[in-house]
């Protein structure tokens, strides 16, 4: 026996299973974005429309809630991922009514609290190649990171679904942000006329 033939075969098997799991990978991420491409187009005239931005954003910084069927755990994103960002930039009374991340980065004190702070407030949406399902993270209509009460529940609930429910949720959610920041509109110009009246 040659062992450093032995040591060569095995180098090389080595080399040909990381290949294989990096091509497999580069698919995975692929399929990944071609999903969140095809969501986006379909929905984005409608976020624009509504005055809102949508991007699609690669980032492994993902906080949510792990995919689950018996345990309750959370999975902080290792590699790059890609998912969509509805954001709030341009909405006086939505762009900062989000809660701080660590409310959802499980590893903090704070995970799960809210810390009494206003973050900038997004929708993300990712997709999970080995369910073929997506994720819906809705961090907007925080009122100094309380829920708002008179606004559905929903709004406020991560989902892991179809495409469709995932629509659904999204609408709820946009209609909820919308109403909160047509009543904030209101309040304020309310505070306006009875100051200057």
């Amino acid at each position: 026996m040659n062992l450093k033939a032995m040591i060569n075969d095995n180098m090389a098997v080595l080399e040909a299973e990381s290949n294989h799991k990096e091509m497999l990978a580069k698919e995975k991420l692929q399929r990944q974005r071609e999903a969140l491409i095809e969501l986006r187009e379909e929905i984005k005239p409608v976020i624009e429309e509504a005055g809102y931005s949508i991007g699609l954003r690669r980032d492994g910084n993902i906080f949510s809630k792990k995919w689950r069927a018996y345990e309750d755990s959370w999975e902080r994103s290792v590699e790059k991922v890609y998912f969509l960002k509805v954001e709030f930039e341009d909405s006086r009374h939505l762009k900062n009514t989000g809660e701080s991340e660590s409310f959802y980065a499980p590893d903090t004190q704070y995970a799960g609290q809210h810390c009494g702070s206003n973050k900038p407030a997004y929708i993300k949406i990712r997709w999970d190649d080995d369910k073929g399902l997506y994720h819906i993270m809705p961090n907007v209509a925080f009122d100094h990171n309380k829920e708002v009460e008179g606004l559905d529940p929903l709004t406020y609930k991560e989902l892991t679904g179809t495409k469709d429910m995932v629509i659904e949720r999204l609408a709820v959610v946009l209609a909820n942000a919308m109403r909160y920041e047509q009543s904030e509109a209101s309040r304020i110009a309310q505070k306006w006329e009875e100051k200057n009246s």
